[in-house]
């Protein structure tokens, strides 16, 4: 199943998250092999760590552990779901290192109501918004939060007429704790996996002009094989698909490669190189002729790409140092937007070659006989440097490499 989504989610309202104390008694069995060691390095009783761990494993419906004479093993299950909890803790225990001055001991106070209700917090503008989305009462949530700053020892968020507003603290660990959240969310499509279901879900964000045909060729290759995957596309601009891969609501970023030299904690992958062209109806007068002129193109109306875009660089070098520049009274960087206003104009568009591939077929667009001086746009995936995909996600990756390999071997 595939599905659209208009706009990314931090908030992994979806994801069943158990007791985090009982997570932790979890990990320590599973480190330790044993649960009386277990108790002993969480200062509690051994009935006390035995009833956690079988509450983790019937919120999971199967064992983690083998119970044996000589220790407590973990069994397969186990050793998936103890990795993606090992991730989680550690991400939370970072959280608050960054903001409690190097005191990570705190994190192990942190309750999964608190973990909820600071993430819908961060994505909501009243209390009564962030209630209804973390699923507890208002005057629960109110609690719930002043006992996190109390943790913390920093106010988290600010209230005013103009609605919520985040401290820097609160959005800096809203902002790790989502992140953390998604391993959780991972460990369950990791064990469905281990019973032979490939279910679980790639969120991808797409750029415009990212190359429309080659992403929905890998999502209809990745459902064929997987008919029970689940794939949510968000289309938007650039900072929104930026900011919600660095929140977690995505898993990776389709399209030109553009990460900011300070970001650290975004790795980009290049798959390709997609040349820019021009184009126009299909009929166009400029699509008759052998080759073009700086003059034929300065003589038509134009639409322009959006401000603060690599193609709108190109736009305008494309015209730098002449005398007068095109006509240009429309921006956008909506294809869908283009190619409606080209087909019942004479306009003319800076686009990316491989996006308008399924228009050509189609004898919609017409691509100008005019050479870039300047080189390829570079596309790929831009990932989380600390992302460790499940084997859904690897294998759309890899279905989306194959899909590359495949346009580089067409004539």
């Amino acid at each position: 199943m595939s599905t659209i989504a208009s706009e990314p989610n931090m908030t992994g309202d979806n994801t069943p998250l158990p007791n985090l104390r009982h997570l932790r008694a979890v990990e320590a069995v599973g480190r330790h092999a044993s649960i009386g060691k277990a108790a002993l390095e969480l200062r509690l009783s051994q009935p006390a760590v035995t009833q956690a761990v079988a509450k983790v494993e019937a919120s999971l419906g199967r064992n983690l552990f083998e119970r044996h004479q000589k220790g407590t093993y973990l069994a397969r299950a186990g050793e998936v779901y103890l990795n993606r909890v090992r991730r989680f803790i550690d991400q939370c225990d970072a959280a608050f290192i960054s903001v409690t001055n190097g005191e990570p001991g705190r994190a192990r106070y942190l309750t999964s109501v608190q973990v909820r209700g600071l993430i819908a917090i961060s994505v909501s503008t009243t209390f009564s918004q962030a209630a209804h989305i973390s699923g507890i009462s208002t005057s629960s949530l109110h609690r719930t939060v002043r006992d996190l700053e109390a943790l913390v020892g920093q106010p988290l968020y600010t209230s005013s007429p103009a609605g919520l507003r985040m401290t820097d603290t609160g959005a800096n660990l809203a902002r790790k704790l989502a992140l953390a959240l998604r391993e959780m969310d991972a460990a369950l499509d990791e064990i469905s996996s281990l019973d032979g279901l490939e279910e679980g879900k790639v969120l991808i964000g797409a750029l415009p002009m990212s190359g429309a045909y080659l992403i929905g060729a890998a999502i209809a290759r990745l459902t064929e094989r997987f008919p029970k995957a689940r794939v949510v596309v968000t289309n938007a601009p650039y900072g929104i698909l930026f900011n919600s891969l660095r929140n977690g609501g995505i898993d990776m970023i389709f399209g030109v490669l553009r990460r900011p030299d300070w970001e650290m904690e975004i790795t980009e992958v290049p798959l390709f190189t997609d040349p820019y062209c021009i184009v126009a109806r299909s009929g166009h007068p400029l699509a008759r002729r052998s080759e073009i002129t700086q003059s034929d193109l300065l003589s038509h109306d134009w639409i322009a790409p959006g401000q603060g875009t690599p193609r709108r660089r190109e736009y305008d070098a494309l015209f730098e140092g002449q005398n007068r520049q095109p006509n240009m009274l429309i921006e956008t960087s909506s294809m869908s937007t283009i190619r409606a206003i080209l087909a019942c104009s004479n306009r003319l568009a800076l686009v990316s070659r491989h996006e308008i591939e399924m228009d050509e077929q189609l004898d919609l667009l017409a691509v100008l006989p005019w050479a870039p001086s300047f080189p390829p746009a570079t596309k790929g995936i831009s990932i989380r440097s600390n992302w460790l995909p499940t084997p859904i996600q690897r294998q759309f990756v890899s279905i989306l490499k194959e899909s590359v390999q495949a346009l580089d071997k067409d004539p």
